[in-house]
């Protein structure tokens, strides 16, 4: 092969490497683009859902403020407005199956409540990670005594209907207290047992979308009396509640004589009604 040829082919062969140069740098650069798109994108959905969430909290938050206002006064009512938040709005009055029981932990155990108490709750997607379990008011116990504890339990769980399905709930644990009212050196003193709690069982069963107001007010409060008497000296009874699978214990003392002691217990409940209102 003579010298012109072989000229001729290596610089055949260097104008082929230049565009197969470029090619692979295009290539490379498209891949670039696309995970940093994907990346942006999948950043971007997070954060939006994420300002659905807080937007969402916000709403039960102020739904929680206006319930406890009205709580335990027949008649009164508020409306309360709720942002779009981009979520489905459920009011599910046969949900939280709530069980009341005194007992001493021994021989002793009787159901003083036994009742759905329900909840309303907005159902999240598009959450990234599982906040399931996560309170943004309260906490897991089932049941409190009269103190600084709240009422309230304003909390991430998963959806009843889904196992993937995330939802932020509020509804509302009983809270007991005690009173002994018999004077001492009686053989058998009075203690009175009441126990106090916010039912949205009377609330209609509906979904709504977008933003709308809710009307809060208490249709009534009912109570239930139920009387024991302990032949032997008792020094505290205990209050189990269950709701979702979850059980929590409340001690309250007991005033016994020489003969034991007469247990009253008075239950509570303060049906509030929970409805979408035009206004």
């Amino acid at each position: 092969m003579s010298v012109k040829s072989l000229g001729k082919l290596v610089h055949s062969r260097r104008g082929l490497a230049i565009p197969v140069t470029y090619l692979l740098l295009f290539a490379s650069l498209i891949v670039i683009i696309s995970a940093t798109y994907g990346f942006a994108i999948a950043r971007i959905s997070a954060e939006a859902a994420q300002l659905k969430v807080s937007v969402a909290k916000r709403n039960m938050q102020a739904l929680d403020e206006a319930i406890r206002f009205v709580a335990w006064s027949a008649g009164v009512s508020k409306t309360v407005y709720m942002e779009d938040c981009g979520c489905f709005f459920h009011s599910r009055p046969l949900a939280k199956n709530l069980t009341i029981a005194l007992t001493d932990s021994q021989a002793f155990s009787h159901v003083v409540f036994n009742g759905s108490v329900g909840k309303v709750s907005y159902a999240l997607e598009g959450l990234a990670e599982s906040q399931a379990g996560l309170f943004v008011r309260g906490d897991s116990r089932t049941i409190v005594g009269q103190g600084a504890y709240t009422v309230t339990q304003l909390f991430f769980d998963f959806d009843e209907e889904g196992e993937k399905a995330q939802q932020l709930a509020l509804c509302y644990r009983p809270m007991a207290t005690v009173l002994a009212v018999g004077a001492n050196g009686e053989a058998k003193p009075l203690n009175i047992i009441r126990v106090y709690i916010i039912s949205l069982g009377c609330s209609r069963n509906f979904s709504i979308y977008g933003s709308f107001h809710l009307k809060v007010s208490v249709v009534n409060v009912t109570s239930a009396v139920m009387r024991f008497e302990f032949n032997s000296s008792v020094s505290s009874l205990a209050l189990e509640a269950s709701s979702y699978n979850a059980k929590t214990t409340v001690w309250l003392p007991v005033q016994s004589g020489a003969e034991g002691a007469v247990v009253s217990v008075e239950t509570y409940v303060c049906h509030v009604n929970v409805q979408a209102v035009n206004l």
